[in-house]
């Protein structure tokens, strides 16, 4: 193959040859690079043949863990697709869920945000609502007894799937874990009642919800063939990914399934589920709108139609978890009260700004009890309305919901400000899922990064192995790091220090507590 010297392209060229080779890194099926060896894992009922990474972890791409989610099977619990029988070649990966082009979106605002072109990002081609399938990465030599961490991706529970290029598990499991991620059914084939179903039938919704349990369930069985060990399970995820943790943590059909939990910006609190009812009223409006009458013809419209099947209803309705009653409880009670990292960043919704951020503040805090003392609170933080307008909102979804949850469990929880700020970021800061690259070791090429972002990694890398292994981040090599509690509001900092946090959110997020009746 010919070395093409990129420094002697013109301006276009180059920008073209850049794309390309984003688009290769971005959807290409393979994985980075293969030796001539293939990996192979015997099991009981065949041989998984996967690919093995340049830094030599082993990787097995798209494996199922449920039967497909299609025809009779849509709107209904997953099914564990627990044996795995026969040859398997895990080689490639698989279609993400059906979904828009949103997190595609996301990626180009980040880019943008760091002063990059945002074409550089291509499209999201590979869909089908045949994605029930799992990634895992694991060491060479791995005997059965590593740590095991499970990825939930984010994007709102409507975009997203576990193979982005920042979730790839190569680098992160070379810390001696075995890392998995998974996918789920996402928007209203995942989290919006069908409408049809009996009053009486407990599974009603939440069917990304029980793909999760049912991938749980496969790696309960299988995780040994791949050195990793069943009865040590940590799962770590960001936004919606976060917020699914805090489901799995109130369902009980998955109690046991996993030991241990990372809540990276999750966007719910302990009762920031979805009403039943509430649900079932969008669902029948959206259903009605759209001339959807009878669960069959549900079943045979094309996804396309279905993922945006809310919009006719209601536009507002967001896919969290839903109080169902089986898969999620009503009360929140914490079924798997279990050690937990929860953290947020400094910077959730900076990105997100909109031209008006200080009429945006008025209007949301006619919500609130004490309006005035929000308001106060905000114009002693900053006289700048945009920057108000980032700590109110980043309090109210994600910093204040994660202290909320810590004060809800009996387990040990550790609690981190993420506030590192990219050079040349300054207009989106430590923005929403700015952690992530740093847990995986994962930095894009167009993300700047320098020696504070690398030893960053390796510290934030060091924490979440430490935690995987024993339920507490604390090691050698690491700063040390506090449990919180409410006599010890103990946070730690990641950031251009890193230590324990000096800002103290406790007051303010008091001030969110009270709510005026709607």
């Amino acid at each position: 193959m010919p070395i093409i010297k990129i420094h002697f392209l013109k301006a276009h060229d180059k920008m073209l040859f850049l794309s390309i080779l984003f688009l290769l890194f971005f959807n290409l099926n393979l994985a980075h690079a293969q030796t001539d060896t293939s990996p192979v894992i015997a099991t009981e009922n065949g041989a998984v043949y996967g690919v093995r990474e340049k830094n030599g972890t082993r990787a097995f791409l798209g494996i199922p863990f449920a039967l497909k989610p299609i025809k009779e099977a849509r709107f209904k619990e997953a099914v564990p697709h627990l044996s795995m029988t026969g040859n398997i070649m895990a080689q490639k990966f698989p279609p993400a869920c059906p979904q828009n082009q949103g997190n595609v979106n996301w990626y180009k605002s980040v880019v943008k945000g760091v002063g990059k072109n945002p074409n550089i990002i291509p499209s999201l081609e590979n869909i089908s609502e045949d994605c029930l399938y799992l990634n895992i990465w694991t060491p060479e030599g791995a005997t059965g007894d590593l740590p095991v961490m499970v990825w939930i991706h984010g994007g709102g529970n409507v975009n997203g799937w576990s193979y982005e290029p920042n979730y790839r598990g190569h680098n992160l499991s070379n810390k001696e874990v075995v890392v998995v991620s998974v996918q789920y059914r996402l928007g209203d084939l995942g989290f919006l009642p069908t409408a049809f179903n009996s009053e009486d039938d407990p599974s009603i919704a939440n069917w990304g919800i029980s793909d999760l349990v049912a991938s749980l369930k496969w790696i309960q069985k299988n995780i040994h063939n791949f050195g990793g060990n069943a009865e040590n399970i940590t799962l770590f995820g960001e936004s919606a990914g976060g917020g699914n943790i805090a489901g799995l943590m109130l369902t009980p059909t998955a109690k046991g399934l996993f030991h241990k939990a990372i809540i990276q910006s999750g966007a719910v609190g302990p009762k920031a589920t979805i009403n039943l009812e509430t649900a079932r009223e969008t669902a029948k409006d959206a259903y009605n709108n759209a001339s959807i009458n009878t669960l069959e013809k549900a079943r045979e419209t094309h996804w396309k139609e279905m993922i945006s099947l809310h919009r006719k209803a209601d536009n507002s309705y967001y896919h969290y978890v839903i109080s169902d009653g089986a898969y999620t409880l009503a009360e929140p009670e914490y079924i798997s009260d279990v050690p937990l990292i929860i953290g947020s960043n400094k910077n959730e919704n900076l990105m997100y700004s909109s031209a008006t951020p200080a009429l945006d503040i008025t209007q949301s805090l006619k919500a609130y009890k004490r309006g005035d003392d929000i308001q106060e609170y905000l114009n002693q933080y900053s006289s700048d309305p945009k920057i108000q307008a980032d700590y109110f909102y980043t309090s109210e979804g994600f910093l204040c919901p994660s202290l909320e949850i810590t004060t809800n469990i009996k387990s040990p929880s550790y609690v981190y400000d993420f506030t590192r700020e990219r050079e040349g970021a300054s207009e989106i800061g430590a923005y929403h899922g700015a952690e992530i690259p740093y847990v995986f070791n994962t930095h894009d090429d167009w993300l700047p990064t320098d020696d504070i972002d690398r030893e960053l990694t390796e510290v934030m890398m060091g924490y979440w192995v430490n935690f995987a292994n024993t339920g507490q981040p604390n090691g050698e090599n690491v700063p040390h790091w506090e449990t919180y509690s409410t006599a010890s509001t103990y946070r730690q900092e990641f950031g251009d220090r890193i230590g324990k946090s000096q800002h103290s959110p406790e007051n303010f997020c008091a001030l969110l507590i009270e709510k005026n009746i709607e």
